[in-house]
């Protein structure tokens, strides 16, 4: 039986999906290639092995033309419609509508008769632009497009919002390097008092990965961490980089919040430590469109405290199970369930339990099953033309 020939049309070389595209361009049935429009971003400090990537892939040459929502860059890769001449796919995926080298790739696909799948984390929740002509814009792509890909419940249920058909849409589910953050975890763990004196730290640890910016509900987490009532040693970590960084530095000095620690940016070699030591795990961004640092945080069996806009929350939180569910820019109930936590050992060692429960079915194996399913749905369908 032929392959299917597929090309992934995804932004930057993320560690974070090459698990996934490891696993996909293993499966004998596909020959998987994939195009970034750029090595990397300037928002991105990711280090990325090359040594680790099994599938083959290429980068091209484009420009940054502009920015979009948090400063994401959008591309334009002019030479995308020659290099899919030259490869010939059965199937295009694109990892959203935002950049112009995916219109071109659009363009393509329907006058080669190619199929076309949207790969989206979009959600009814994002702080996104409500531009009406940004709204039609994907409303014409979403009926353009042979099918649609998406990590979970919010991302399908914003797709049917923008007209497409429930039946054209499959999950893969958002997965990261299941393997490496349950094994690294647990071997930290092991000496996790010790690492915790190394790392100049004694009590209990709430972890907070994340960018510093005010999108990612820092404001309301240091407020949230001001207010509670420590009767025992508590620490927050916040592990990230970002431009705000100065502000809430700032803000923790003349707040005298002393055990608040900023490691600044941590690749996944070391950041496998601060879940180690960690006994809560709080995420309690303003708008998110997944949130990978859960997935990372419910494989090192932590609990979980979660904002309601937060992408993955419907699909990984399950409220007063393996964490808490609480409203945005809420910092007195952010800091009720923060409290209620620091205070119950056993609550937290359960809701862990059941955290890492959930997240064994989010797997890059997993992930790179849905896409599969995808990609053969969709070929066995009727193709869709370009109309005006």
């Amino acid at each position: 039986m032929k392959k299917l020939k597929v090309i992934i049309l995804t932004e930057i070389i993320s560690p974070y999906r090459i698990p996934p595209f490891n696993c996909l361009a293993q499966d004998a049935d596909i020959e998987l290639e994939v195009f970034f429009l750029a090595e990397t971003e300037s928002r991105r400090s990711w280090q990325v092995s090359k040594q680790e990537i099994q599938f083959t892939y290429r980068v091209l040459w484009g420009l940054q033309v502009g920015k979009a929502y948090q400063s994401a860059p959008t591309f334009l890769n002019p030479g995308v419609i020659y290099q899919l001449r030259q490869q010939k796919p059965d199937v295009i995926i694109c990892g959203g509508w935002h950049h112009y080298t995916y219109w071109l790739a659009l363009v393509y696909a329907q006058l080669t008769r190619t199929r076309f799948l949207i790969w989206s984390e979009s959600t009814l929740k994002d702080e996104r632009s409500d531009s009406r002509y940004k709204e039609a814009l994907k409303r014409w792509i979403v009926s353009k497009t042979d099918g649609y890909i998406v990590p979970g419940k919010a991302q399908r249920d914003y797709l049917q919002h923008l007209g497409a058909n429930k039946n054209s849409i499959w999950i893969a589910p958002n997965a990261v390097d299941h393997n490496f953050f349950v094994s690294e975890t647990e071997r930290y763990r092991q000496n996790q008092e010790l690492l915790k004196h190394k790392l100049g730290m004694q009590g209990l640890v709430i972890l907070c990965v994340s960018r510093l910016i005010d999108e990612k509900g820092i404001p309301e987490l240091l407020e949230a961490f001001a207010q509670l009532s420590q009767d025992k040693p508590v620490n927050l970590v916040i592990a990230g980089d970002g431009p705000q960084a100065q502000q809430y530095y700032l803000y923790c000095q003349e707040n005298r919040l002393s055990n608040v620690v900023f490691t600044g940016f941590q690749p996944q070699s070391t950041l496998v430590q601060y879940y180690a030591i960690a006994d809560i795990f709080v995420f309690p961004t303003r708008s998110d469109t997944w949130g990978l640092v859960l997935n990372e945080a419910m494989t090192a069996s932590l609990p979980i405290i979660c904002s309601a806009t937060a992408g993955a929350v419907e699909d990984l939180v399950e409220d007063q199970a393996n964490g808490f569910i609480v409203p945005v820019k809420d910092a007195a109930r952010l800091s009720q369930a923060l409290q209620c936590l620091i205070a119950d050992e056993a609550l937290r060692k359960k809701m862990g339990v059941r955290s890492h429960q959930i997240i064994s079915n989010y797997t890059p194996e997993k992930m790179a099953q849905g896409l599969k399913q995808a990609i053969q749905q969709a070929t066995s369908t009727k193709k869709l033309y370009l109309t005006p």
